[in-house]
């Protein structure tokens, strides 16, 4: 299981408001087996049973930030209890983990854990790929993120029918998705899946 934890960067709490309200409206739509939540003050936290998933909410939330992200992965107690505020179990305790480290990170604060020892290179692995993949984000300008959001929504959308969605000129799209590093990111997902994969298909469930 993966445990996904977030939290709002800490000197950014004033200036950015509760990055909460914000961060669950993001989260909408991703099929999770419990419902994400806030959890204490600018806190919120979130399961996934899929590595896709998983992916899904740390780009989601680097997306929403500014917010460390702790990605824990493992096992949890069962049965699963009606919240996710309830859970427990090494994967939460991996996702606390990983947490503590994110906020300690500068630039893109995100760490990963796994709840087994042997497993902590890969988490490594995987951690540096995220944190390249979220630099990409977050050096985005407006235009690009926008671009890039909706081609994350709908890969298969040619540029003429996102240019209508955003109601600019294809030629304008076609120069953010170019410079938006979006092909580099979205070649290096399956590389993120394959890492996480690993450590949920070797790890007690």
């Amino acid at each position: 299981m993966f445990v996904v934890s977030y939290s709002g960067r800490p000197g950014h709490g004033r200036k950015a408001g509760d990055p909460v309200p914000a961060l669950l409206a993001a989260l909408e739509g991703i099929d999770l087996p419990l419902p994400p939540e806030r959890t204490v003050g600018p806190q919120a936290l979130a399961i996934a049973d899929r590595a896709e998933t998983a992916l899904e909410l740390v780009l989601r939330g680097v997306e929403a930030g500014p917010l460390a992200i702790g990605l824990g992965i493992g096992a949890l107690e069962r049965p699963v209890p009606a919240g996710v505020r309830e859970i427990a179990g090494p994967a939460s305790q991996a996702a606390e983990s990983a947490l503590a480290a994110a906020v300690t990170t500068s630039q893109v604060s995100l760490a990963v854990r796994a709840s087994d020892p042997r497993h902590a290179d890969t988490a490594a692995d995987v951690e540096a790929v995220l944190r390249l993949i979220g630099w990409m984000i977050r050096a985005r300008s407006r235009g690009q993120w926008q671009a890039v959001h909706e081609l994350r929504a709908d890969p298969t959308a040619t540029q003429a029918r996102l240019a209508e969605r955003l109601g600019v000129t294809q030629q304008t799209v076609s120069r953010a998705v170019k410079t938006s590093g979006w092909r580099e990111e979205s070649a290096a997902h399956p590389l993120a899946v394959r890492l996480l994969s690993m450590i949920d298909l070797t790890s007690a469930r």
